[in-house]
């Protein structure tokens, strides 16, 4: 492994971490990084595109006295105000000195990954503070936290508003909260969208509290991942998450996610061997292009990851009787996916035939360009049908930015030699329309 990270130096650390590994995958998971030896920046980062998610784990016991301001305000001094601290101080110390950012404590080993240049780099404050959902339950009958943007600091028990100490807007979630928008958010992709909107919903003057974190999830699942643009104070009432997650549509579209995670573990295998340097081929790769292939393929968003998944998981059972090429869209207009599916080989006839399946997926890549020159981005995709012998993966990626007419009058020969995405040969379709089956 050309680096080493940490999984968590706390027990609440370690859960962060292997939820955000989950939802974000290894790549670009940083959990407890240093500025200097000693010296901890921030519990978890995550980079992605030019977006960088500052997270600041702090798990302090709810104090239990007879005085409930009192807990409250000394509650939210050490789980909120400190956090809130920590992720300014980061923020501060990436944006002067992104070059001394390091995985170890000894601030020996830097970060491996490159942080998105000054002009476009976006910053998501994120505090999590566990410790007060019991406390919740008992007081208010709800399973985490309130929210109240009416209120400043700590003036209202149990409920988070404005974070003065953050210098800016602060993402809190309790332990509850925080799991619940992760498995219902959980690409980098969805998760960034949803604090986006929930930043500018607050900036806009309007939303003055919701119940829970829960209740501000449904209303965004329900209304098309949006919020209301609204002149008129905006107030969220009590159980919405209940009555969403009771519809049916919803409980379908969540079960459709969960079955077909394909393009998810295509992902996770292929990052996880590379940084195990246990690739067939590609281990000398640099971080950087490794990174740019494969954070093609993680920024499709579960809706997305779910579709591609099915287009592969059927042409897989007819792959096996010959290959089987196809163009898939992405979410992205500038990308485009090729599909080379092979029937496998016996063992002693493998090595072969994962060369020629190989060679024909770089051709069919320069085809696909031909076909869609709209699209900068190609990255190709070569998998077995199920059953064989053996079986392996291969990617190929293609920034076309700067082709030349030479290169782009050779893709067009290829595809006219070959007949790769000729008209009348088309496959450009994903299998599902609607996220939530039957909703409106």
């Amino acid at each position: 492994m050309p680096f080493t990270k940490s999984e968590g130096l706390t027990e609440s650390e370690a859960l962060l971490a292997s939820l955000c590994e989950q939802s974000f995958f290894a790549l670009w998971t940083y959990p407890n990084l240093f500025k200097k030896a000693a010296k901890e920046m921030i519990d978890l980062m995550v980079v992605f595109r030019s977006d960088v998610l500052l997270f600041s784990d702090k798990s302090c016991a709810y104090p239990e006295t007879n005085n409930p301001d009192l807990d409250w305000k000394r509650w939210y001094s050490r789980a909120i105000a400190k956090s809130a601290h920590q992720v300014q101080q980061a923020e501060r110390w990436l944006r002067s000195q992104p070059t001394r950012i390091f995985l170890d404590a000894k601030a020996t080993e830097p970060l491996p990954i490159d942080l998105p240049p000054p002009d476009t780099l976006k910053i998501h404050r994120i505090c999590v503070a566990t410790g007060a959902a019991g406390h919740c339950r008992r007081v208010t009958g709800q399973p985490m936290l309130g929210l109240d943007f009416t209120a400043t600091g700590d003036e209202a028990p149990l409920r988070i508003g404005t974070v003065p100490e953050a210098n800016g807007f602060l993402h809190v979630f309790d332990d509850v909260s925080l799991a619940l928008v992760m498995r219902e958010l959980d690409t980098i992709s969805d998760f960034v969208e949803y604090l986006n909107a929930k930043a500018d919903l607050v900036a806009g003057g309007k939303f003055k509290g919701a119940p829970t974190e829960a209740d501000l999830l449904a209303y965004y699942l329900h209304h098309g991942r949006t919020f209301p643009d609204t002149q008129q104070d905006f107030v969220l009432q009590p159980n919405l998450w209940r009555q969403v997650e009771a519809q049916q549509p919803f409980r379908e579209g969540r079960e459709l996610n969960r079955r077909h995670r394909l393009w998810d573990r295509l992902v996770d295998r292929v990052t996880r061997l590379y940084l195990a340097e246990e690739l067939q081929f590609g281990n000398e790769t640099t971080m950087s292009d490794h990174e740019c292939l494969v954070r093609v393929m993680a920024s499709e968003s579960r809706f997305y990851r779910r579709l591609l998944s099915q287009a592969i998981e059927d042409r897989a059972e007819r792959a096996r009787g010959g290959c089987i090429g196809s163009i898939l869209p992405s979410q992205d207009p500038n990308v485009l996916y090729v599909l080379l599916m092979g029937p496998g080989a016996r063992r002693d006839q493998y090595e072969e035939y994962r060369t020629q399946r190989s060679q024909e997926l770089v051709l069919r890549c320069y085809a696909a360009k031909a076909a869609r020159p709209h699209a900068r981005y190609i990255v190709g995709i070569g998998l077995d049908a199920p059953g064989g012998d053996g079986s392996s993966e291969d990617l190929v990626y293609l920034d076309t930015v700067d082709w030349t007419a030479e290169e782009a009058q050779k893709a067009e020969d290829i595809r006219r030699d070959l007949g790769y995405f000729v008209e009348g040969k088309m496959q450009e379709q994903l299998l599902d329309v609607e996220e939530y089956p039957g909703s409106s």
